[in-house]
């Protein structure tokens, strides 16, 4: 043998033991919970309960709620629940809710559609990513429960499976298309290695590596900092670790999971109960005034209502409870110093990120941000993306009565926002750009309140240095400030402030300098 491929051998192997030294001390810090129905806690027991009756309401059978407006995904998610529990009778209205779901897939091949469930009967949005959503949750229901349900049952699974997989190998998600295309390349691994179809394995683990190598470029995901976004990502990782054959894949989805987490732990405020800006996708301004997924999660991790970042009740977007049905089958696997800090703040911190992402504007995506316990901003700069879901730039504070206060730059793409250890910065994204719009929220305010600087509000003084006029400062109708701004949850008072900016305004020069002072 060759001195090439003896130092080539001895290079392998080295790598490969250091690999595997860094799995093992990973997996030695990392807190790891398998769930049961029996072994969830009083608090995890009674979120899996409420959601059971919201799905069947007490004196309702399954064919009641079965209707042709309901989702197909929440429906496949409650077989799922129910199959985890048990009950008396659980199996059999698993099994009804099942026949119901199997039989709503496009199995047509040669259409774009191919694949997919259909979100609901009526009013089908025709969403492809009802694959991975519906495919991954029949994957943990074949998995674990089988032995459950009838054989034709598990028959009709495994065909649904297939055509799933085969469409997601048609449309080939990018791996930028952070949630799905986790979701997707699992999808397609588990697949092509269960039913000996090697085209759909070999396509899931390229996918996998793809995604793996696009994360380690800048330690991020492309769809940043999302409430409820970053919960799905923490889902399809936890198929990885669990669920997929390949040990690549296995080990890929470890280490992913763990730095994932850690970066969801140094964004999360836990005094606050909300990440700050920037939002690349939001639902909502408040985590504790809406259910996020990301929300569920550290609800479930914390194992604490009095720490839980999510509405003690029934409120907007409940339907993503749905989601502690794979939660609780696919287990937590956290590291122990991001779990402790999901439950206690540690320090204040400035965070900068580069994000790759596709949305209009930069290739690159520049992010800020500062956390302190009471309050904390951040934004971003290269996005031109128009889109309710952006949050270009947010400030939250804890306002005197222990609401959450914030200010909100919108997803507009006409702006730009900086953040230092101490400042808001907001500038111009062009010379299209002729307002500047903030939204804010405080109890007590009125419109006069933003007439004068600073601006006092709740628990918080802006110090606002600008040389620009305001030429508005009015209360908002809440609902086309929701259906606008995408935010789920609804506020008794918000007011947009208007800025008028002048032509041939230097880009270099900030619009507007927002300072807080607590």
């Amino acid at each position: 043998m060759s001195n090439k491929f003896i130092s080539i051998g001895v290079i392998y192997f080295v790598s490969v033991v250091l690999v595997f030294g860094q799995l093992k001390a990973t997996n030695e810090a990392v807190f790891s919970k398998k769930y049961t129905y029996e072994t969830l806690s009083t608090y995890q027991k009674q979120l899996f309960e409420d959601f059971l009756v919201n799905e069947i309401p007490t004196g309702k059978k399954v064919a009641d709620v079965l209707t042709n407006r309901t989702s197909l995904r929440s429906k496949t998610r409650l077989a799922e629940a129910l199959l985890f529990r048990n009950f008396m009778g659980d199996k059999e209205k698993a099994a009804e809710i099942l026949t119901w779901i199997l039989k709503n897939q496009y199995r047509d091949e040669n259409t774009k559609i191919y694949g997919i469930w259909k979100t609901s009967i009526e009013d089908d949005k025709f969403d492809q990513n009802w694959r991975e959503f519906i495919g991954c949750d029949l994957i943990i229901i074949r998995q674990k429960y089988r032995h459950l349900l009838p054989t034709e049952i598990q028959k009709e699974i495994e065909i649904g499976l297939v055509h799933a997989a085969r469409g997601a190998l048609k449309r080939n998600v990018a791996p930028d298309y952070t949630n799905i295309s986790i979701m997707s390349a699992f999808l397609m691994e588990y697949v092509g290695t269960e039913f000996k179809m090697d085209e759909l394995r070999t396509a899931g683990l390229q996918k996998a590596r793809d995604i793996f190598k696009l994360y380690q470029t800048h330690k991020t995901f492309s769809e940043y900092n999302s409430p409820t976004y970053y919960g799905v990502t923490l889902i399809a990782l936890a198929f990885w670790r669990e669920l997929a054959f390949s040990p690549e894949i296995k080990q890929m989805g470890q280490t992913l999971e763990a730095e994932f987490w850690h970066e969801a732990a140094t964004f999360y405020n836990p005094n606050l109960k909300n990440m700050p800006g920037p939002h690349f996708r939001g639902y909502g301004m408040d985590m504790r005034k809406y259910f996020s997924i990301l929300g569920i999660w550290i609800a479930i991790a914390v194992d604490d209502e009095k720490q839980a970042p999510i509405p003690a009740t029934n409120g907007p977007k409940y339907g993503e409870m749905s989601n502690l049905a794979p939660i609780f089958n696919l287990g937590l696997a956290i590291p122990k110093a991001d779990l402790a800090a999901l439950k206690t703040f540690t320090s204040s911190r400035f965070i900068s990120r580069t994000v790759p992402n596709k949305y209009t504007g930069d290739s690159l995506k520049q992010v800020t941000a500062m956390i302190h316990k009471d309050w904390m901003m951040g934004g971003v700069w290269g996005i031109r993306r128009v889109w309710g879901q952006i949050k270009t730039g947010a400030l939250h504070w804890k306002a005197d009565d222990g609401d959450i206060g914030w200010l909100l730059v919108p997803g507009d793409g006409k702006t730009n926002v900086q953040v230092t250890k101490t400042a808001m910065k907001v500038y111009s994204a062009g010379p299209q750009t002729t307002r500047l719009e903030l939204y804010v929220y405080a109890q007590g305010t009125t419109s006069d309140s933003f007439l004068e600087k600073p601006w006092k509000l709740s628990g918080m003084t802006l110090n606002v240095e600008t040389s620009l006029k305001i030429m508005s400062s009015e209360k908002m109708d809440t609902t086309l400030f929701q259906k606008e701004q995408a935010v789920a949850e609804t506020y008794a008072q918000i007011f947009k402030v208007v800025f008028e900016i002048p032509a041939l305004w230097a880009s270099a020069k900030p619009l507007i300098e927002i300072i807080p002072k607590k």
